[in-house]
């Protein structure tokens, strides 16, 4: 093993350059760090291209076995105040991971009665995205599509708030809205019953109103301005939860939450 100790060497860089936006998108990579994410990303088979770890810092079982198990070949080894450079927690774990980014398209998510996408337009704030990622995993969502400018996915704050679903189900990066109206008429072109759901705090229908049963592509607006009048057009329904008490809205991740398990609810999935 051979440990890397310089901040200046050249691996060491590229790795800190994955802490900025600009160069994950210009290198196709991103890191990841801790324990859990790292072994949900191997599970998940996810493009995992090196292990990074500090010795040093190795004190879990479930970490020596990750570095244990991985290819010789993918492994870097760093020193602590190296690896700690990398790191934007207080205790970090010790390890982290190089992960490719997996480009999709609308037309590779699953088509079938069991559909349901969730599609958010604009996020800005990485936590919010990340819950939400979380909320569609444990739904069982068919996927999610995240409509940009956005917060971005690989943001590591983002990564982080997903806690590992990150690599559970597929998730769809479009520049703009203008392929979402093509990809319902595909969907309908294949026979699908589909409908297309609007949220808005001015929404025509209570969101548990509506029969969830069908296919269903559920849109979620961004924090400040919701969703585009293009989009709600589009839409077969525009649904709104109910505000009983004081407070006039709920933070765009809870809401999501609130409207995704309805649907769930509706379609008798069963608890696991």
């Amino acid at each position: 093993m051979q440990l890397i100790t310089s901040l200046r060497n050249p691996r060491v860089k590229f790795l800190r350059s994955l802490r900025h936006r600009k160069y994950r998108r210009r290198e196709g990579r991103y890191l990841i760090e801790g324990i859990r994410i790292v072994e949900e990303a191997l599970t998940s088979h996810a493009p995992v291209e090196t292990l990074v770890y500090a010795p040093e810092l190795l004190v879990s079982d479930r970490a020596h076995a990750l570095v244990q198990n991985s290819d010789p070949a993918s492994r870097l080894a760093l020193s602590e105040d190296v690896f700690r450079s990398l790191s934007d927690r207080d205790t970090p774990q010790g390890i982290a991971a190089v992960v490719r980014i997996e480009t999709r398209s609308l037309t590779e998510l699953p088509a079938d009665d069991d559909l349901l996408v969730v599609v958010t337009h604009q996020l800005r704030d990485p936590g919010n995205l990340g819950a939400i990622v979380r909320t569609c995993d444990a739904a069982g969502v068919t996927g999610l599509v995240v409509i940009e400018p956005s917060a971005d996915l690989y943001d590591p704050q983002t990564v982080r708030a997903t806690m590992g679903s990150l690599f559970a189900f597929p998730i769809v990066r479009l520049t703009d809205d203008t392929e979402l109206a093509p990809w319902y008429a595909i969907l309908r072109s294949l026979g699908l019953p589909l409908q297309v759901v609007a949220s808005s705090a001015h929404g025509q229908r209570l969101h548990y109103d509506l029969d969830h049963r069908r296919p269903t592509v559920l849109l979620i607006g961004g924090e400040r301005r919701g969703l585009p009048h293009a989009l709600l057009a589009d839409a077969d329904a525009t649904v709104r939860l109910p505000m009983i008490g004081r407070a006039t809205s709920l933070n765009v991740s809870a809401a999501t939450a609130a409207l995704v398990y309805e649907i769930i609810r509706q379609r008798g999935i069963p608890s696991a």
